[in-house]
């Protein structure tokens, strides 16, 4: 057998017209086999298949990429980037093992035949699921009970089956893929639906479909220590699937209109850099690169095509149903943030909920995770764009120049037991960009907000503070919702849409209104988390009914509201300090340190509080706060406070479930105990909130039992 192990460019053959050309011989297969690595062709590549009667290893791709390997092709344009032939890649991806789960897929292949038979014309060949050695679709690898000489156990594949019913299944080799929830979503003349895709039906290169997992387990390792399913045994392994086909390469396009979603992805065997594709796809500016380590100079101007967002699919596998409307399921949102190298920002889809410092609650790793990076979506990811408001039909675009290898980890739905990476320089080589270090990308200054909903789900905000931010909308950095609950939160940028990201100007002051919709007396726990290169004196949520100011940033809030629509009440405040030019020489300065008699002690408690004394006009730090204790004394049917450091108190109030409220007692002075009796109240849950004279708010939940 003739194997190419690790070949980056292989001379052309005399009869061949692209730069890279295999071709079986007479008595022998031919492929290429990628470990661990990269193979780059500058322009086309030509692939014969390795079916001819009479040789040895037939039906082997023509190249294996394997290991994480990856294929890409130059910025060629025009013939030298439509690939050609009858041969296959083969390329390996994982999806869940949950058959009532989706991923959302692109393809990084096509076809290289047609249905009736006939070689498929060169360039991007239609996907599907068709069950065939030759022209390609989906497969599982092969157990292999005898290896024929010179063989390799990884060329193995068996094609998938399209069954019908509603779960798929997995065992030694055997992969059956239910066809009922295979699904693409692409605009028409003037409106967007689902495309029928199923076990006939074809999709072009660049757009993607929906997929739904398997249940089973087959132990099958092809070669590489990684089995076909581990099923029950978990650790976030998913279902190998074999991608086979003709690569997909060159310029690719789809269709998109206002305001609505289109179902893409990375629709090549590489990964793809999003940023790239997002900037270039929307009105966000020109970009213009120095000169790259690899010699390329980016430079692009963004068209109004899409808003700039990428929305990926989350959802909780514990949902073991396969009705919608029983799913713990939404779309996290990415935005470049208007910047192509950094690592943007991700909030995640609006099911699960976050403890104080930011850990999920609930779920597994790599669903509902807001720590999953985006920025670079590897083989096969798939995600939802949104065409421009105020265009017409139009088209979206890929090239070559969006390719870029960088190994899968933490930046993708499918594979989620990767080794971190967070500390290791790690190179990202682009076919246009070049990274010298994904894992030091420059920062922005940042923030989220988790917001915990009636203990039943969670909503995440995020907010970016960046020069070319302005406060109004920016395409191509704030990101809208992709779905709302009827109780639900979000930033309110105009009086249109809602939004979930955030981007503002790097002022001193900022106050961002959200707005709230209440379909039943809730409450809504708020906590910043998340905080990197945050200059300003602190983040709070303000009330502006009732002037009270509560920090979010150092502890999270409980806010109770009857049913209604808030659409201006509360926003996000924070604000600096505006430093004042002054020509004092060394001497003067020291001089005035001389005179300075305030002990450091007290400096440091002037510098925590100067904002609050001139801002709200509070002459305590919020951190006493943290004396006051409740407790709920049932032995004694009574609710009791400690205030050990004797704060003044304005009122005490008591909230049942529904908010209404059970008692109001003002003016309480400064006693060092509270007591007030609850004997004559239901057993259950209440929230107790009290108010000092300076305006500061606490609230703590209780739980009531009188027998």
């Amino acid at each position: 057998m003739k194997n190419l192990f690790l070949v980056v460019l292989i001379a052309l053959s005399v009869t061949a017209n692209a730069q890279l050309f295999v071709e079986p011989t007479t008595t022998d297969a031919s492929f290429i086999y990628v470990n661990d690595t990269y193979i780059y062709v500058e322009k086309d590549v030509e692939l014969e298949t390795n079916s001819v009667t009479g040789i040895n290893n037939i039906n082997i791709p023509s190249i294996l990429l394997r290991n994480g390997s990856q294929l890409l092709q130059g910025p060629s344009t025009g013939s030298d980037e439509l690939n050609k032939g009858t041969g296959i890649v083969s390329v390996y991806q994982e999806g869940t093992t949950n058959q009532y789960d989706y991923n959302l897929w692109a393809s990084p292949v096509g076809l290289s035949y047609q249905s009736t038979g006939a070689v498929a014309a060169d360039g991007n060949g239609l996907f599907a699921f068709q069950p065939s050695f030759v022209s390609g679709g989906v497969s599982i690898p092969q157990q292999v009970f005898f290896v024929p000489t010179g063989s390799d156990p990884e060329t193995t594949s068996n094609p998938a089956q399209i069954g019908g019913g509603f779960n798929g299944s997995a065992a030694p080799n055997l992969l059956r893929i239910a066809s009922f929830w295979l699904y693409g979503y692409e605009a028409g003349n003037s409106t967007a639906d689902f495309i029928t895709v199923q076990d006939t039906g074809t999709l072009p290169a660049g757009l993607g479909f929906t997929m739904k997992g398997v249940s089973g387990t087959d132990m099958t390792d092809a070669g590489d220590g990684i089995v076909n399913n581990l099923g029950v045994f978990g650790d976030g392994q998913g279902q190998r699937i074999d991608f086979r086909g003709r690569p997909n390469s060159g310029t690719i396009t789809a269709t998109v209109l206002p305001d609505t979603q289109t179902i893409t992805g990375n629709p090549y065997p590489s990964a793809l850099d999003l940023n790239y594709f997002l900037l270039l796809n929307s009105d966000s500016g020109t970009f213009t690169t120095e000169t790259l380590p690899n010699g390329n100079i980016v430079s692009f101007t963004g068209t109004d095509v899409t808003e700039g967002m990428a929305y990926f699919w989350e959802s909780d596998p514990n949902a073991q149903t396969h009705f919608i409307e029983e799913y713990q399921a939404g779309y996290g949102v990415y935005s470049t943030m208007g910047l192509l190298a950094t690592d943007g920002m991700y909030v995640a889809a609006q099911y699960f909920m976050y403890d104080e410092d930011g850990n999920q609650i609930g779920g597994s790793i790599g669903n509902g995770d807001a720590t999953l990076n985006r920025r670079f979506s590897p083989i096969g990811q798939g995600f939802m764009v949104t065409g421009a408001t105020g265009q017409t039909t139009d088209t979206f675009t890929f090239t070559n120049d969006m390719r870029i290898f960088v190994k899968e980890g933490n930046n993708s739905d499918f594979r989620n037991n990767e080794e971190s990476t967070e500390n290791e320089v790690v190179e990202a080589v682009g076919v246009g960009t070049y990274y010298e270090d994904i894992n030091n990308f420059p920062t922005f200054s940042q923030f989220k907000i988790g917001i915990n909903i009636n203990d039943t789900y969670g909503r995440e905000l995020g907010v970016g503070i960046l020069d070319h931010a302005t406060i109004g909308f920016d395409k191509a950095m704030d990101g809208k919702s992709a779905g709302s609950q009827s109780t639900d939160i979000t930033f309110s940028i105009n009086e249109q849409d809602q939004y979930v990201i955030n981007a503002v100007p790097n002022d001193e002051y900022q106050a961002l209104q959200l707005a709230i919709n209440a379909e039943t007396p809730s409450e809504f726990r708020f906590r910043a988390r998340d905080i990197i290169d945050f200059n300003y004196e602190g983040i709070f949520l303000f009330d502006t009914l009732t002037e009270i100011y509560y920090d979010i940033q150092n502890e999270s809030t409980l806010i109770q509201l009857p049913a209604g629509e808030y659409p201006k009440r509360f926003e996000i405040r924070f604000t600096r300090e505006v430093e004042e030019d002054t020509d004092t020489t060394e001497e003067e300065e020291e001089e005035e340190e001389e005179e300075e008699t305030t002990t450091e002690e007290e400096t440091e408690w002037e510098e925590e509080s100067q904002w609050e004394e001139e801002t709200l006009g509070v002459d305590i730090p919020e951190s006493t706060l943290e004396s006051l204790t409740v407790f709920q004394n049932n032995n004694e049917n009574q609710l009791e406070i400690s205030n050990p450091n004797s704060i003044a108190l304005a009122n005490v109030m008591l909230f049942d479930m529904t908010g209404k409220q059970i008692f109001l007692h003002q003016n309480l002075g400064n006693k060092s105990v509270y007591t007030f009796p609850t004997s004559n109240l239901s057993t259950g849950i209440y929230v107790v909130t009290f108010v000092t004279d300076d305006g500061l708010t606490k609230s703590r939940k209780i739980s009531i039992t009188n027998r």
